[in-house]
């Protein structure tokens, strides 16, 4: 409910009160028991758990499967909640390094292993999905926004996205940990890779003649 940007408006005991995120009401008519983890909407008669409850929020044109929008909106409310403890925290000198969410995803393609895409349109760049065991030719990065969507499970989002398909975890910092070790794989490959300047001869310094 909080990723949802809801806040309780009563609390008793293991119960708390909120509005009804998947509707504008004037009143708040959702109940959340605490201790069961299910919800009852007093205005539905409905009840249920977190799976029946992202059902009901979320959009079947960009979701097909309501995990997918609680990962999504998890993901982004985890990260809101460390860029805020962060923010609350002292400043100390620390090593200045790329924020994740500004990589190119042609480039996290090359460190998964996809030089080149499979095909381009414009600002389109199609690619074999890396989490899909059969490897289609169904992802697709828009260069422009640096977004991708997958043309067939309609999957979509950006590199946190991406990488939850990939391991599966909803974790940040486990996200994190494993975008920047894809990351410095392909770094260390291309340094690897650098052609190195051949060493430079010396010149054959002119023998002194000898004076009479």
């Amino acid at each position: 409910m909080a990723a949802l940007g809801e806040k309780p408006v009563k609390a008793f005991e293991d119960m708390k009160l909120y509005y009804a995120p998947q509707r504008d009401d004037p009143e708040p008519m959702l109940v959340v028991d605490t201790n069961t983890n299910r919800w009852y909407d007093h205005a539905t008669d409905q009840s249920g758990d977190i799976i029946d409850l992202a059902t009901l929020k979320m959009n079947p044109k960009h979701y097909t499967d309501p995990r997918d929008f609680i990962i999504k909106y998890m993901n982004d409310y985890e990260h809101g909640k460390e860029l805020s403890a962060k923010a609350r925290q002292p400043l100390e000198p620390k090593v200045v390094t790329p924020d994740i969410r500004k990589i190119r995803l042609t480039d996290f393609m090359k460190a998964l292993g996809q030089e080149h895409p499979v095909a381009a349109d414009g600002n389109l760049r199609i690619y074999k999905a890396p989490y899909d065991p059969k490897g289609e030719p169904t992802m697709v990065i828009n260069i422009e926004t640096n977004l991708w969507r997958d043309t067939k499970s309609g999957a979509y989002g950006g590199i946190y996205d991406l990488a939850y398909e990939m391991t599966g975890s909803a974790n940040m910092r486990e996200l994190n940990m494993y975008i920047a070790g894809e990351m410095s794989n392909i770094r260390e490959v291309s340094i690897r890779q650098e052609p190195k300047e051949p060493p430079k001869q010396e010149q054959d310094k002119p023998k002194r003649k000898m004076r009479l």
